[in-house]
């Protein structure tokens, strides 16, 4: 059923950039059977610049001991008209839909998937996979972003 209530927009953004923030393997030794993967993902932004960062963060455990650490960071810019078409004035903050924040994460993780090949490879375990996720099991929401002030710089 549809929402009629519910207005359609454009949004049009960009994958400014993909960082790795984190990566630890605290082990000599990649351990063998199945390992505990947690996860987390976070989001921030600097709203008068209209970026999006999106971070996620993965730890793999075996016995409750951590074995490997990884972080990574994709930064979205949008353009000025849906960042614009997103604003609230009532909150004074921007809404994104969960479906556009649910693709941000899912870029987020694929790009965190790569890196994770590629690093353990480098540093010779054998290969660890990111199991696949849906964002939309655990991202149901709008994502709200208040308005941020930039303080005055000290003398």
């Amino acid at each position: 059923m549809e929402n009629k209530n519910q207005k359609q927009i454009q949004v049009q953004f960009r994958l400014l950039d993909v960082r790795q923030l984190q990566f630890a393997t605290l082990t000599n030794e990649w351990p063998e059977g199945e390992l505990q993967i947690t996860n987390q993902i976070q989001f921030n932004s600097e709203t008068d610049k209209r970026i999006v960062r999106c971070t996620a963060h993965f730890e793999y455990k075996k016995n409750d001991i951590t074995q490997l650490i990884m972080s990574v960071q994709a930064v979205f810019e949008f353009a000025r008209e849906g960042w614009s078409a997103m604003y609230n004035l009532q909150g004074d903050e921007w809404v994104l839909p969960a479906g556009l924040v649910q693709y941000m994460a899912d870029i987020t993780i694929g790009a965190t998937r790569g890196i994770l090949a590629v690093r353990t490879e480098e540093a010779g375990f054998p290969r660890v996979v990111l199991p696949i996720m849906a964002a939309g099991q655990f991202i149901r929401n709008n994502l709200s972003l208040k308005r941020q002030v930039k303080q005055p710089a000290e003398d």
